[in-house]
């Protein structure tokens, strides 16, 4: 009963990825804000600033936070290209969303969204999308769209992100089961949040109302996490210890805003035997004799390291940072090959907390 109860929330917060009954293609020409112009060669995407709470009133409106890769899907010329923030051409790892894309009634557009793993619950999984794709099983994947920026020879970057979503939703009205609409709620941010955070979702993201898409990271999205997962870019790796193989741990750390990448721990734990044999020879292949981070004070390395150059990003769950700055039981979710290890920063790099009372000072 329970469970049941607990699937029937579920389905109706992560209707987020439901499809919507309306059709059809609306004229853009009309729209305050479309004007008309080529899809560029690059586009930038528009990023979220964290915040602890999720904003109150009618001005926002909340959508899930989904766990995958974020994705710009270029409809052009009867095809669709699917392209990382980086810029990256990644349609051959997910030809079966590629495919679906001319299906839709629109001559060209530009959408973005994130590619997803959902398990039977509407739920998404990083980490059952990074083992889905290296088995070579992207037929289950989906990509959940949540703006619209191009349509049919119009810019749209410049409507408010309400009229986009319309437009989107007209759109989607009959789309293929490999392409979702993120739903999304207008206030009540505070319960939407709380709501995610008891079905065990990542987050949400709060988007202004009124917004226009300037491709840059704004206070006009916001993010709001239930757990504690980032970015860190690798920086070296410990031996294995008894019967593991391949490598023991992955040394991680995270760019400053000088430049300089400093050490946020060891993560020990989170892969399979696959792996760890397979991203070791990428490991050696990287290696440098010069560290790679800087380590805090007081901070030593018991065990042989073997530092690497900043090459490669892992997605990290943790339960909170500890005094001195570095992780606290941190776990390995996958890798983020689509993101660029300079472009990641931590949305909040903890500061350094006072002495304990009666400590000395260092």
């Amino acid at each position: 009963m329970a469970r049941a109860q607990a699937r029937s929330k579920s389905s109706k917060l992560t209707s987020s990825v439901a499809r919507t009954a309306r059709a059809g293609v609306p004229d853009p020409s009309s729209t305050p804000g479309a004007h008309r112009a080529a899809i560029p060669d690059l586009i930038n995407v528009e990023l979220a600033v964290l915040e602890k709470a999720a904003p109150a009133g009618g001005i926002f409106l909340h959508e899930i936070k989904f766990d995958g890769y974020r994705m710009l899907a270029r409809v052009q010329n009867e095809r669709c290209r699917l392209i990382t923030r980086r810029n990256q051409d990644w349609t051959a790892r997910f030809p079966e969303i590629a495919s679906s894309f001319p299906e839709l009634a629109v001559g060209e557009a530009v959408f973005d969204g994130e590619i997803v793993k959902l398990n039977g619950e509407g739920i998404s999984s990083f980490s059952a999308l990074q083992e889905a794709l290296s088995n070579g099983q992207t037929a289950d994947l989906v990509y959940v769209a949540f703006d619209l920026l191009f349509l049919n020879g119009f810019d749209l970057r410049k409507v408010a992100l309400e009229e986009r979503k319309r437009i989107l939703a007209d759109i989607l009205g009959s789309a293929p089961p490999t392409i979702r609409k993120s739903e999304h709620r207008i206030g009540g941010g505070e319960a939407f949040f709380a709501q995610a955070c008891k079905l065990k979702l990542e987050g949400i993201i709060s988007k202004r109302r009124s917004s226009t898409y300037s491709g840059t990271r704004s206070s006009d999205w916001l993010k709001v996490k239930c757990v504690n997962t980032e970015e860190f870019v690798i920086v070296g790796y410990t031996e294995p210890q008894r019967s593991r193989t391949g490598f023991g741990a992955l040394l991680v750390g995270y760019y400053t805003p000088n430049g300089e990448i400093r050490y946020a721990g060891k993560v020990g734990t989170g892969y399979s035997r696959e792996f760890l044999e397979g991203f070791k020879r990428r490991l050696q292949a990287i290696q440098t004799e010069t560290p790679t981070a800087v380590l805090p004070k007081g901070t030593y390395m018991r065990a042989r390291v073997h530092w690497v150059r900043p090459r490669y990003l892992a997605q990290v769950t943790f339960t909170e940072w500890t005094r001195d700055n570095i992780l606290r039981h941190p776990s390995f979710l996958g890798l983020r090959e689509d993101k660029d290890p300079r472009e990641v920063v931590v949305d909040r790099p903890p500061a350094p907390l006072p002495p304990k009372k009666g400590a000395r000072p260092s």
